[in-house]
């Protein structure tokens, strides 16, 4: 897996680099929040929002009225379990992102953003309450390793170096991994603020 991330990783930031020659580059920090949910085909069974946090590294080459922004962030996805059997609980994934996102500038530094977001889970936590008791567990085992999204969304660049990102990750794969669980797919709403260092 770190060898896949890794390679990948490097290819977008080097092509990125490469269709840049033709307008401004620009590099820098991002962070902020995410509130995250995943989308469960159970009815008995209800995933609640809940805040975490991203933070990372982008590279953006903009080409006139275009621009490729990749970036890798460490991404933490809460959530709140409730199980009409099992009681409540609350779930704590971490996960390396390549969001690879192209922005298209309708008016000035305005953006509207749409791209594949590729992650890989590091770990994953399950805090419990049940009638029986409370204790946390080790869920990454019933989780595939990788997940793969849709990025929509729009943001501004502003020309003194900061920058607001709003977007909506539609996950497009079953993430689900135990053996009779119903499929499950993840869905994140992330607010950033982004610094170039270039300007």
């Amino acid at each position: 897996m770190k060898k896949q991330v890794l390679l990948l990783s490097v290819f977008v930031f080097l092509a990125t680099i490469s269709l840049a020659q033709e307008g401004p580059l620009a590099f820098g920090l991002k962070g902020g929040l995410n509130l995250s949910s995943l989308n469960v085909d159970d009815p008995d069974l209800a995933y609640d929002t809940r805040a975490g946090f991203h933070a990372g590294v982008f590279l953006r080459g903009r080409f006139n009225s275009m621009a490729v922004q990749p970036e890798l962030l460490l991404s933490v996805q809460n959530g709140d379990l409730d199980d009409s059997f099992l009681g409540s609980a609350k779930d704590r994934f971490t996960y390396l992102t390549i969001p690879l996102i192209f922005k298209f500038y309708p008016i000035s530094n305005l953006n509207l953003q749409l791209g594949p977001q590729f992650a890989f889970l590091l770990d994953g936590e399950r805090k419990y309450e049940t009638i029986l008791g409370s204790g946390s567990i080790d869920i990454s085992d019933q989780y595939k390793n990788s997940d793969v999204s849709i990025a929509v969304g729009a943001g501004y660049d502003f020309d003194f170096g900061l920058g607001l990102d709003f977007r909506y990750n539609i996950g497009i794969k079953d993430i689900n991994d135990a053996a009779d669980g119903e499929e499950a797919r993840s869905r994140m709403f992330m607010i950033s603020v982004a610094w170039n260092f270039l300007k």
